[in-house]
């Protein structure tokens, strides 16, 4: 079984023979299982929080775009009587 390669700059899987990452350029490489696993699960986790902090961002966007809707709606209303 080949060793897996990880990149200890970006974590993401590279070819064992690659010197350089060709992803971010970084030439540090880490050839142990437990360092490898470690990059991978520390980019996975970066990568989820990521992608709830762009949920939360859109969900916050969405929220005040209702809440503007709101008071439109309710201003409209008021203006009408």
């Amino acid at each position: 079984m080949e060793k897996v390669c990880v990149c200890s700059g970006c974590g993401r899987t590279i070819e064992s023979d690659f010197i350089y990452c060709p992803w971010c350029g970084n030439s540090r490489l880490k050839k142990n299982d437990e360092d490898v696993l470690e990059a991978m699960f520390k980019n996975l986790e970066m990568k989820q929080n990521q992608f709830r902090l762009n949920r939360i961002e859109k969900m916050e966007k969405e929220l005040n775009d209702l809440e503007n809707d709101l008071s439109i709606l309710a201003l409209s209303a008021e203006m009408a009587k």
